[in-house]
């Protein structure tokens, strides 16, 4: 029962070869169209040449054409991990710039809190203390000048 079964397999199987190895028509409508076609032409288009069937390739080039494929899956999957690889250094970059942002912040409240404290420490000092909270009040005022910049507009 199942030798005949596979006898028909093969059988149809040889005879759809035949059917897949049709000539293709290229046909031309008067307009400049083109069209192709395993069958006669469409009506109102002319037949323009015959472009015989491709055989079936060697097994030679099923092998190259087998290689060739796993050769660019190979270089899909390298430019896939080198753009992995890129997003993350992005990503670090990226998280580093921010990270760097906020402690620059952090840093710009403290010396504003010192600026703040010095002229709050000048405006309360005795006429003897005046100088000593001015060079404070100075230094504190320079190194925030230094150290964060000035509002953009």
């Amino acid at each position: 029962m199942s030798r005949g079964l596979v006898a028909i397999a093969g059988l149809l199987g040889a005879l759809a070869l035949p059917a897949a190895a049709q000539d293709v028509q290229r046909c031309e409508a008067p307009g400049g169209k083109v069209t192709y076609s395993n069958g006669p032409c469409p009506p109102g288009t002319a037949a323009v040449r015959t472009l015989p069937a491709a055989g079936a390739p060697s097994a030679s080039e099923q092998k190259a054409a087998q290689q060739r494929s796993r050769q660019d899956a190979r270089e899909a999957e390298a430019l896939e991990r080198s753009r992995r690889a890129d997003e993350q250094r992005a990503d670090r970059s990226r998280e580093q710039a921010q990270a760097a942002e906020k402690k620059q912040q952090t840093q710009c409240r403290k010396l504003e809190t010192r600026v703040r404290h010095a002229r709050e420490d000048l405006a309360a000092a005795a006429p003897a203390r005046r100088t000593d909270a001015q060079r404070r009040l100075k230094r504190a005022e320079e190194a925030y000048a230094a150290e964060c910049p000035p509002p953009a507009r």
